[in-house]
């Protein structure tokens, strides 16, 4: 779950006070498949006050199409109360493996007619993860990872279904080198290379992964012999 921080100066660059307010998904994924097509998520306004909601998808950069709907986009919500959205797959859409986008869920305050103030908009976001109907559900899709060493570079792949979530350091073992993934997933199909540090290149023996759970829970670290 990422948290999302804006600020929109009202009237003026001139800044007498601050006010804040977040919106806060029950959940920190979300799920469904090109069967059921449909999950609903309640998101909390977390403020003392009402605000306006305004739900957003996000399609990541390695995959720009949006497969998704939802709705309401921008509702009202009192505080302490929780809105129900609702995320549905488009008509139409079959997958052969999984996808992801994100949704972003912001707080706009209503406006106190005050003067001279900032407007902080604090969200969250969180990812979707599209299977087809037919995929098993895996708890543990980092051990269908393939690596191996390339030279002075380290050759990743993963040929399964499944995206797999993790962090974005990767140790080198022995040793306490370490090399950082690009982003916090890899999808279904990706294969790419990483360059090693010079001082690890030719000593690496295993590697140490930082894998998480389909609800975004760091797991036990797991280790790869090479």
């Amino acid at each position: 779950m990422k948290i999302i921080l804006s600020v929109a100066i009202l009237f003026s660059l001139s800044v007498s006070g601050v006010f804040a307010a977040g919106m806060k998904p029950e959940v920190p994924a979300l799920f469904l498949d090109d069967q059921n097509r449909e999950v609903t998520v309640n998101v909390l306004n977390t403020d003392r006050d009402t605000a306006l909601l305004h739900s957003s998808l996000q399609t990541i950069p390695e995959d720009p199409e949006n497969r998704l709907i939802i709705t309401p986009q921008l509702v009202r919500v009192d505080g302490g109360k929780n809105q129900q959205i609702r995320v549905v797959l488009k008509e139409g859409v079959r997958l052969d493996t999984q996808k992801m986008q994100r949704i972003n869920f912001v707080s706009i305050p209503q406006d106190d007619g005050k003067k001279n103030r900032a407007r902080i908009l604090i969200g969250q976001n969180i990812p979707v993860i599209i299977s087809p109907a037919s995929l098993p559900v895996n708890t543990a899709p980092w051990t269908g990872l393939t690596f191996h060493l390339s030279g002075a570079s380290l050759h990743i792949e993963n040929p399964t279904p499944y995206i797999v979530r993790l962090t974005r350091e990767i140790n080198l073992l022995p040793g306490k080198g370490s090399v950082e993934l690009k982003n916090s997933y890899i999808l279904p199909g990706e294969k790419f290379d990483v360059a090693l540090p010079a001082a690890s290149a030719n000593k690496v023996k295993a590697l140490l992964l930082h894998p998480v759970t389909r609800y975004g829970i760091l797991t036990a670290p797991f280790n790869v012999p090479l």
